[in-house]
Order: C-alpha cells, then structure tokens, then sequence
C-alpha cells in the first residue's frame, strides 16, 4: 500500500483532474501551489513508512484500553507518547458483512506521523490499485485535536466533486481508531511480553506465486506483524473475565490472570502496572499445631499457632 501511495502522490494531482475532465492549469494558482507542497510532503513521509497490521486480538486488547482510560489520563498519554517511527501506516483488522473482523489487506489505512509533539492522522482507502485520498488531517497534541483540510478537499471541490459532510465525519472516526492503535502499540511495545512483533512479507507466498502466474510482480515489502505476547494474552484473559457476569463470585480462581492498567504513581506520574499471575505455583499444604507455653499450660494460658 506504501507503494500504491507513492504512485498516487507521483501523479498527483492530474488523475482527479482528468477523471472530471479539467486541467491542472484550470486550477487556482493558490491551490495548486499547496498541492505541490501536500505532494512533495507526502512523498518524503512515505519513504520512511513503517507498516504495522495488528491481528484482532491484539487490536482488541489496545482498543479496550484506550477506550477505558479517563481524559486526564490519556491526554498524559498522548502527550509523552513516542512513535517508534516517524511515519506508521496501521493496519487494523477489517469488520466484514458478517461481523466478523478479518486481517486487513491493505484496504483501508492509516498514516500516523509524529513531528515533535504533534501527531498527523490521516485515512486513504486502496482498492484494485485507486486510492481513495484523504479530505481531512487530524492534528493532534495531546487531547487536543485540530481538523484540517488536505488540499484534497479543495481539489475536490475546484473539480465539482463536494465532499459530502458525513464522508467527513467517517474519516475522522478512522483517524481516532488509527491513532489509538499508533499510541497503543508505542506505549505497549516498552512492555515485555504485551506485544509480539514479527517481521513478515506483505504479499504471503501463495499471493507472489499467483502474481507470477499472471505475469505480475509484487514488491518485495515487509511489515512488522503485531500480535499479542504472553503477557498481553493474559491481559485480554483477565479482561475477558472481568467482563463475564458472576464467574468471579460464583467459582473460586485459584491461579488466574490480573489484568494491567494505566495507574498514577506516588510521583504523580502516569505508569503501566503489568498483568500477571496471582494464585501462581503449587499449592502446599499445611498442617496446623496449637500447643501451649512450656512454663505454663493451664487453661489460661494464650496458644500459639504454628505453621509447618
């Protein structure tokens, strides 16, 4: 999909021009001067893209928690987040008509770019080789968002194509689930055992055959696969639990899952308390003796318990 964008932004802006049937000159000289600058941007952000597809499970975890945190804690979050790379295309698992969330193919994604404290959130759609560009950035730092226009829109616009307010409106909700999962996986990724990261081809190799087959050549891109890890499989155990109805008071757990949380440190700093294993290990038995004092052992006198 990089690839694909790369192709896009390269041509751009005269395929939407001639799509309507207009030339690049027709177009306000104040317009095209910010669409060169959105293509030039573009293209150089792309060359340093980090692509990362999240398997369901995962996204699921990462959603949950960010969904569950307080505003004042997740403007702290954003708010010292660290990309691991400047540029992420996210990938997050795709709801298809039957409700059930499916690997991403590259359909829908997300490109997160993080320069300084401001994050640039926007959603391109790829589908047979077109893209659907972005109308809107969501700019954020911290809490605090910002809608802007990409130049996009106005071209749209110039070219009779108005971008209905509901288009709009579905954009920005991806951009949300798109940063969200960018934040996520940078926080989680400091954690041992949260997240599983897996270097894979893009295309699996049945795809590069086919390909072949049909004279075509699929580049040879790779992505980072995030997966739960051991401890982010806990995670979602406990949080499954935890939102089951009266499993937790009606059958007693000896060893189980607890689930991790954001919590606010003695310092006053927002921390990530890990999941882990309460009720671990064997379970020992005991035998208790209750004896008397040596100098006295009337009925008076205290017992004393030991354990051995």
């Amino acid at each position: 999909m990089v690839h694909e964008l790369k192709l896009f932004f390269t041509d751009y802006p005269r395929q939407i021009c001639e799509m309507q049937g207009f030339r690049q000159s027709e177009l306000p000289a104040g317009l095209m001067d910010q669409i060169l600058d959105y293509r030039a941007r573009s293209l150089a952000i792309l060359e340093d893209a980090q692509i990362f597809r999240i398997d369901a499970d995962a996204y699921w975890m990462m959603s949950e928690l960010v969904n569950e945190m307080k505003r004042d804690g997740l403007d702290e979050l954003y708010s010292q987040v660290q990309l691991p790379f400047p540029t992420m295309v996210i990938m997050p698992p795709l709801t298809a008509e039957d409700g059930i969330q499916r690997q991403n193919d590259g359909s829908v994604i997300g490109l997160v770019t993080q320069v300084e404290g401001d994050i640039y959130t926007q959603r391109f759609a790829i589908r047979q080789n077109t893209v659907g560009p972005s109308t809107c950035c969501m700019v954020t730092r911290g809490m605090k968002a910002e809608v802007v226009p990409t130049p996009t829109r106005g071209l749209f616009e110039a070219v009779c194509m108005p971008v209905p307010d509901g288009m709009i409106e579905d954009e920005l909700a991806m951009n949300r689930n798109f940063l969200g999962a960018a934040v996520a996986i940078a926080t989680l990724l400091r954690h041992d055992g949260m997240l599983e990261v897996q270097q894979v081809s893009l295309h699996p190799r049945h795809e590069r055959r086919q390909a072949e087959r049909s004279g075509k050549v699929l580049p040879a891109t790779l992505i980072t696969k995030i997966a739960l890890g051991k401890s982010g499989r806990g995670q979602v155990e406990a949080m499954k639990a935890d939102m089951s109805t009266g499993t937790r008071e009606e059958i007693p757990r000896r060893t189980h899952w607890v689930r991790g949380h954001h919590m606010k440190s003695r310092s006053g700093k927002l921390v990530w308390r890990m999941p882990h294993l309460r009720g671990a290990g064997p379970l020992v038995p005991q035998l208790r003796h209750v004896t008397g004092s040596a100098s006295a052992r009337s009925a008076a006198t205290t017992p004393q318990i030991n354990d051995t």
